[in-house]
């Protein structure tokens, strides 16, 4: 038996029991801090600051990347306090970890984890059928996964603007070559080009890395539809901003 959830205060609990753990049972409590970063604190300056600001304000497709416990869905979150409050949003997860309340228009869409959906709850592909037809201002997805990926890349596909999610990858390069290549293959679904069509279609992945000292921090923004970066290894590349 297998079970993922959110705890009273937003704990994520990770639980598999039976023959598949040797011990019997193998689990994790991922706490939630009261802690928030400020801009400062995630090693980013206030132009890059501004920079994230304005590909937000101006419904970028935006990929926050980086490896397990980065703070991908914590930047994610901060992102989000840009926006206005009356934009439209729509977040698509299969756990509620994104901030979603300050918004009076914001909708959570829940999609269930099993192949035959239970508790009234439907899969992927319907809740991207639904999303589809209530017209949200911005698209966001929790972490990208084998279950996800191919409905990600079809909001993606469908021209919407303004879509976000956050990605396991240790670099961009990584994002546009192999992890949503390998999230659809793994579903055993066919999709031709992905690393092109990611290229296309997504404007910003902004890269997070966890240092030695345990501080996460921004080190790479590269703009995909350009082929160039803004920031790289922690430095504005070229002509910057």
């Amino acid at each position: 038996m297998k079970l993922s959830c959110v705890l009273t205060g937003g704990h994520r609990f990770e639980c598999l029991v039976g023959n598949s753990a040797q011990s019997g049972v193998s689990l994790a409590i991922r706490c939630k801090h009261p802690f928030e970063p400020s801009w400062d604190q995630w090693g980013v300056s206030s132009e890059i600051q501004k920079y994230l600001e304005a590909a937000v304000a101006s419904e970028a497709n935006i990929i926050v990347s980086g490896a397990t416990n980065t703070g991908k869905t914590t930047l994610l979150n901060m992102l989000l306090t840009t926006l206005p409050i009356d934009r439209r949003i729509v977040a698509m997860e299969d756990t509620p970890e994104l901030h979603i309340d300050r918004f009076y228009d914001g909708i959570g869409l829940l999609a269930s984890r099993e192949e035959k959906n239970g508790a009234g709850m439907v899969g992927w592909r319907e809740l991207y059928d639904h999303t589809m037809r209530i017209t949200p201002d911005h698209i966001l997805l929790g972490e990208i996964s084998t279950q996800n990926a191919f409905a990600a890349l079809a909001a993606l596909n469908s021209g919407v603007t303004g879509f976000m999610c956050t990605i396991h990858a240790e670099s961009p390069h990584q994002v546009i070559h192999r992890k949503f290549d390998q999230n659809v293959a793994w579903a055993g679904a066919a999709m031709p080009r992905i690393p092109e069509f990611i290229q296309e279609l997504i404007d910003v992945i902004v890269q997070i890395k966890r240092s030695a000292d345990g501080f996460r921090r921004v080190t790479d923004i590269y703009e995909a539809r350009n082929g160039r970066f803004v920031l790289k290894d922690g430095q504005v590349v070229g002509e910057g901003l």
